[in-house]
């Protein structure tokens, strides 16, 4: 009976790892896509402005960004 109970618990435990994973997978695509996009339709390039420039208004900018775009992804899969 207990090994029963266990196995359940187990059982439990492995579907939920499994869905978070799932929705961290999902929820990290959503996010890079998001940033490209942002990306695409502001004029040049962000990424050369931060790694070649060294231009930490743009990163904060578009950490804030991505902050915000993970906080309604995260509230739109739970």
């Amino acid at each position: 009976m207990l090994t029963l109970i266990l196995l359940a618990q187990d059982q439990t435990l492995l579907q939920g790892v499994m869905e978070s994973l799932l929705y961290s997978v999902i929820g990290i695509i959503l996010a890079v896509v998001a940033f490209k996009v942002v990306d695409w339709i502001t004029p040049g390039d962000l990424s050369s402005q931060i790694s070649k420039e060294g231009n930490v208004a743009v990163a904060v900018l578009l950490g804030f960004l991505v902050l915000g775009i993970c906080i309604i992804i995260a509230a739109a899969l739970n």
